[in-house]
């Protein structure tokens, strides 16, 4: 049963990378750009603290929930894991932009996307939508530039969610209402 997933999220990774095209390649490198190390989640929140002075704590947990989520995916999961990355395993997947060579499993980029989503979305609620959206985006911009798995984004997004949503102290479950 492994094999038969490990297989088919080799089968998503290409299908997603061969999809590739050179008016969207720009986009999703400039989606991975700003997601790198949640550095766009710390100035959106602190535009929001700016705007709303009275919401400066939600800025602090901010920065624990992205500091935490580094410390969780690269200092902890990635080692220990050590997943290879999809260009180095599946020939057919073709990279967009930079190789990078740490390993893959899970996406950091995914992590502090949604650890900065659920933890700016708590001090601005109407624009939780859009930083999930955001999130989804920054995240599905590593699969389609072909640097990582579907399943290392779903980690990613799972792990960040849940770090954020202990370093904010969140008692109820802010994800956008359906």
């Amino acid at each position: 049963m492994f094999d038969t997933l490990l297989t088919l999220d080799t089968n998503l990774v290409v299908g997603i990378a061969s999809g590739q095209n050179p008016w969207l390649d720009p986009v999703m490198l400039a989606l991975t750009s700003v997601g790198r190390r949640g550095l766009l989640w710390l100035v959106l929140g602190v535009l929001v603290a700016w705007r709303w002075p009275a919401r400066l704590g939600g800025l602090w947990q901010l920065a624990l929930a992205i500091c935490l989520t580094w410390v969780v995916v690269d200092l902890i999961v990635k080692p220990a894991v050590g997943r290879q990355r999809p260009y180095t395993t599946a020939a057919l997947v073709s990279v967009v932009g930079d190789r990078p060579t740490s390993p893959s499993f899970p996406s950091g980029h995914a992590a502090t996307a949604f650890a900065g989503a659920l933890a700016v979305g708590r001090m601005w609620k109407r624009g939780r939508g859009a930083l999930w959206g955001l999130a989804a985006l920054i995240a599905f911009s590593r699969v389609y530039l072909g640097v990582h798995y579907v399943s290392d984004v779903a980690a990613g997004a799972l792990i960040g969610t849940i770090v954020a949503y202990m370093a904010t102290g969140a008692t109820e479950w802010d994800a956008p209402a359906t």
